[in-house]
């Protein structure tokens, strides 16, 4: 090749054929990482300014909601996707961003030009590339962290893969007779569907744990479908193998971005114990845990080996950290936080947990009040002490407050652990402004981001309203907009079960409903100003 030759693109893939859906994934977001990082006694990087590589980026899904959201921090995503990488470049376009940058590049093509990274984040790609592939994602994670830098890395894991990946092989040998993408996923959905209704589980053991992974695949969206099962490649490996590949890197596993999946949990005090005897390490006890539970898929984190993380949880480091909840009290809406009588709160999952202790109460009350933003714990402890009427004294009431967050945060989903803040509207101001990304995503009808980094479920109205926040409507302008969709046919309302369609009528009955409207929006975290 000659000095001035242009180099090849990359060839096309089948995600240029079939996109991957590209959307937030809340557990890999910095601010979380920076969490179990600092709860496990380390000194994770400032999320506000990191810099932040992801590798198998798609359209950017993931990185775009948090470029705009830390307008200090710098973004890179690499993918192999042509189509997807023009695509996120269009949203970062429309957006207006200037920190964050996707490259249509292999990750092969990483080299030491891309500089050092707080975060490196690879999120389902692992398992789904070759072997050099694989060894170049870890030898990134070494090569490109900063000294305090933390990678994340999903994948497939057995041994619960060994089921699903017998159904992957029944898929993969009825779909090899079709050559067009959508008919191989459409194929391979009737087989799954043929093999539902065929295995009835009886007495033996096969049928019935068939039907228990057909059911758990059957029902995802076809690009899922596609790419997890159909695809040449999806090679699981044991965690403990994970680990030892990681280490011949140089890199020390920290932990899960799903901390509570490291814990023995609802297994019991008698498995607790049985895995004293069995492990002699974290990884270990981990991978016992894993046969028990028949996993299929881990989030795993990595540093330098030189940074030695303390698997003993203690309390004091929750003081550095931002707290979240939307649990609600079950039962009543204002309990009592001062007295000694038992509260249940229920989690957004269904999880419950039960406490006596005023603090505790006090703290999911205002918890409760600030959702669905963050408060810091400092905060968070002067406001609970306040409502409960605590005289306990500073320092026990926090050590006191931070184990009851703790042990919630490793038992359930009532807790959640930021890094940094997260920051969203409460009550619509005069003219409301929506989270920059969702309102792009909104116009185009599709998945939108919270500031929460979570995915939205909005109905016909919300999704139409997003879109126009923009800070530049007040209410009576937005009424008129919203009035002009349900005279085009864009939007319909009805009311008692009856299509509107009097232009007064419409107008009364959007002015009626404008504000509960932007009440769901920011309950979701869409608003943020």
């Amino acid at each position: 090749m000659s000095d001035d030759a242009v180099p090849l693109p990359p060839p096309r893939t089948s995600y240029d054929e079939v996109p991957y859906e590209s959307h937030p994934y809340p557990q890999a977001h910095p601010s979380r990482l920076a969490a179990v990082a600092t709860l496990f006694g380390l000194t994770p990087p400032a999320v506000e300014t990191a810099r932040v590589l992801e590798l198998g980026c798609a359209a950017g899904g993931h990185l775009i909601p948090m470029a705009a959201a830390f307008p200090s921090a710098t973004f890179v995503g690499v993918d192999l996707s042509a189509r997807q990488i023009a695509d996120g470049r269009d949203q970062v376009t429309r957006l207006g961003l200037t920190n964050i940058e996707l490259r249509h590049a292999s990750i092969l093509d990483v080299d030491d030009s891309y500089g050092s990274f707080d975060y490196v984040l690879c999120h389902g790609v692992f398992s789904w590339v070759p072997a050099p592939v694989q060894e170049k994602i870890l030898a990134v994670c070494a090569r490109h962290l900063s000294p305090h830098g933390i990678g994340y890395v999903s994948y497939n894991t057995y041994p619960g893969w060994h089921m699903r990946g017998m159904i992957r092989d029944m898929m993969r040998f009825h779909a090899a007779k079709f050559a067009a993408p959508a008919e191989r996923t459409r194929q391979a959905r009737a087989l799954l569907d043929f093999l539902a209704e065929s295995a009835k589980p009886g007495t033996e053991l096969y049928p019935a744990l068939l039907k228990k992974e057909l059911e758990a695949v059957r029902h995802q969206a076809d690009h899922y479908l596609f790419h997890e099962h159909l695809e040449e490649v999806n090679e699981p490996l044991y965690f403990h193998q994970f680990v030892d590949r990681a280490g011949a890197h140089g890199l020390r596993y920290l932990g899960e971005a799903r901390v509570a999946t490291m814990l023995p949990g609802p297994l019991g005090p008698d498995v607790e114990k049985a895995l004293k005897l069995l492990a002699t390490d974290q990884v270990q006890t981990e991978q016992y845990l894993d046969f028990l539970r028949n996993r299929t898929f881990r989030e795993t984190l990595v540093v330098h080996a030189r940074n030695v993380p303390s698997w003993q949880i203690r309390p004091e480091p929750v003081g550095r950290l931002h707290i979240a909840s939307g649990a609600a009290p079950v039962g009543t809406e204002s309990p009592d936080v001062r007295s000694d009588a038992v509260v249940q709160y229920r989690g957004p999952s269904g999880v419950t947990l039960s406490t006596a202790r005023p603090l505790l109460k006090a703290a999911m009350a205002v918890l409760a009040d600030a959702w669905p933003a963050t408060v810091p714990f400092a905060e968070l402890l002067t406001q609970s002490r306040e409502r409960c009427g605590s005289t306990e004294g500073g320092e026990n009431d926090a050590r006191g407050l931070a184990a009851g967050l703790v042990d919630s945060y490793l038992g359930s989903d009532l807790i959640e652990l930021h890094g940094v803040p997260v920051v969203a509207q409460r009550v619509a101001g005069e003219r409301p402004v929506a989270f920059g990304p969702a309102r792009v995503r909104a116009a185009q009808n599709r998945p939108i981001p919270t500031v929460r980094h979570e995915l939205a479920r909005l109905p016909d109205l919300e999704r139409r309203l997003l879109p126009l926040l923009d800070g530049t409507r007040d209410r009576a302008a937005l009424t008129e907009v919203l009035a002009g969709e349900v005279a085009t046919g864009r939007l319909q309302l009805e009311r008692d079960g009856r299509p509107l369609h009097d232009p007064t009528e419409v107008r009364a009955t959007l002015t009626a409903i404008l504000d509960q409207a932007l009440a769901g929006l920011a309950r979701q975290a869409l608003l943020v100003g």
